[in-house]
């Protein structure tokens, strides 16, 4: 397998470095994109919220322990 670095310009593919390869090969593209801006803390936070990863949390079921369950109590 060979790695080679490139730019996608909406037309052609560029290569960074010259390739020696004459015969067709099989290849996969991945696009590596930018982003447009920086993920800021309250991005995360509403991600969070509203996101549903942490839905799980509001499920009784999923609520195993009880105050039993403290080793010290504070």
């Amino acid at each position: 397998m060979l790695s080679v670095k490139a730019v996608y310009d909406g037309k052609e593919i560029r290569f960074h470095d010259s390739i020696k390869i004459n015969t067709p090969h099989e290849i996969i593209v991945t696009f590596l994109e930018e982003p447009d801006e920086d993920i800021t803390s309250s991005a995360v936070q509403k991600m969070a919220m509203y996101g549903g990863a942490f839905d799980f949390l509001n499920n009784e079921e999923e609520d195993i322990y009880t105050n039993d369950d403290l080793k010290v109590k504070y």
